[in-house]
C-alpha cells in the first residue's frame, strides 16, 4: 500500500511539473507548422537570443525560458498570425522579459523586472 501511494504521488508530481513544458511544446510545434504552411522563415532560438543579448549589452546572459508563440491577438497588425519569441533571461543580476518578432527580429517588448 505504501509503495503504491508513493508511486501515485510521484506520478502526480511528474505530470504536474511537466504540464507547462508540454504546453510550450504544443504551441511551438503549432507555430512552426503554421509558418511552414505559410512559407514563412522563422528566426532560430539562437538568433533570437543573440538579438536579446545585443539589446541588453551583455555577453554573459543566461536564458531561463524561451517560447515560440503566436501573438496575433496581442499585436494586432491586420494579420491572423504573428510568431514571437518570448524570452526570460538574467544578466548582471537583473531579470528581463523580451519579446522578439520571430520573422523580422524586431524587439516588441523589453522589460526589466524589479
Amino acid at each position: 500500500m505504501k509503495k503504491t501511494l508513493c508511486a501515485l504521488v510521484a506520478m502526480v508530481m511528474l505530470v504536474a511539473f511537466s504540464a507547462p513544458a508540454l504546453s510550450h511544446d504544443h504551441e511551438d510545434r503549432y507555430v512552426r507548422e503554421e509558418a511552414a504552411r505559410r512559407n514563412i522563415k522563422l528566426l532560430t532560438l539562437q538568433e533570437a537570443q543573440g538579438i536579446a543579448a545585443e539589446r541588453i549589452h551583455e555577453r554573459n546572459v543566461r536564458f531561463k525560458d524561451a517560447e515560440l508563440e503566436d501573438e496575433a491577438d496581442d499585436y494586432p497588425n491586420g494579420s491572423d498570425f504573428r510568431p514571437v519569441w518570448s524570452l526570460e533571461c538574467l544578466a548582471s543580476g537583473q531579470e528581463y522579459e523580451i519579446e522578439i518578432d520571430a520573422v523580422t527580429g524586431e524587439i516588441l517588448k523589453f522589460k526589466l523586472d524589479d
